[in-house]
């Protein structure tokens, strides 16, 4: 299957990707899998389970490691899965040990858990290079205690979905809204929540297309 694979990782300061049709989990996911960690993973040792769909996102790390789901639908920076097949993991050694993956089959893992982690590509696919105009300016103060606005820029009326997620992926608030054409800064306040590194993620929404203006990192200090 012939795609677009974002050029950037959805990290810090994402600006100008390309368009990216969403992962098909069967034909461009669990191959990766097979072919790299089945040997090691496909009976759930270690705690992963590489055998299928079903068996990957009810894989669960134990507490003295990352204490939650090897894939966080959404958050490829909290998943615990994307964290081990990268350079220098919090825990342990980097996997596939037979070899590290390709940049390439790290970025369409990273895509596919970005896009929600899905078996099958849904209808709502969303588009990542940015028109003139579309632009996440981040956020104002960071760090913060206990309120932060975050501020975008867009040429129309659009509807948008903030998604705000903890370091490990736990998702921790939700806003929609709409905002006219200008600049638009939208309040959030932590004040129940721990100190800490939090990200949140960006979709502008037109009456044709959905727009990813980004994902940013915001630490709230108390």
């Amino acid at each position: 299957m012939k795609r677009f694979i974002l050029s950037v990782f959805l990290c810090l300061g994402i600006t100008g990707m390309d368009v990216y049709a969403q992962v098909d989990y069967e034909d461009e996911i669990q191959p990766i899998f097979n072919a790299s960690c089945n040997s090691c993973h496909s009976s759930g040792q270690n705690s992963f389970n590489s055998s299928s769909y079903d068996a990957v996102i009810a894989s669960t790390s134990p507490a003295s490691r990352y204490d939650g789901k090897h894939v966080l639908p959404g958050n490829a920076n909290g998943s615990p899965l994307v964290d081990k097949i990268e350079p220098n993991p919090q825990f342990g050694s980097r996997m596939p040990q037979g070899g590290a993956l390709s940049d390439e089959q790290i970025s369409l893992i990273r895509q596919w858990i970005d896009e929600g982690a899905n078996e099958v590509p849904t209808s709502n696919e969303v588009i990542a290079e940015l028109p003139e105009g579309f632009e996440l300016k981040g956020n104002y103060p960071n760090p913060f205690n206990p309120t932060t606005n975050i501020t975008f820029r867009v040429p129309e009326a659009v509807s948008y979905q903030l998604k705000i997620y903890t370091a490990h992926g736990a998702l921790v608030e939700e806003i929609a809204g709409n905002a006219s054409a200008g600049e638009t800064s939208v309040p959030v306040s932590f004040g129940n929540q721990p100190s800490g590194i939090y990200f949140y993620q960006l979709v502008a929404i037109t009456a044709n297309e959905r727009y990813l203006l980004g994902s940013e990192k915001m630490t709230l200090i108390k």
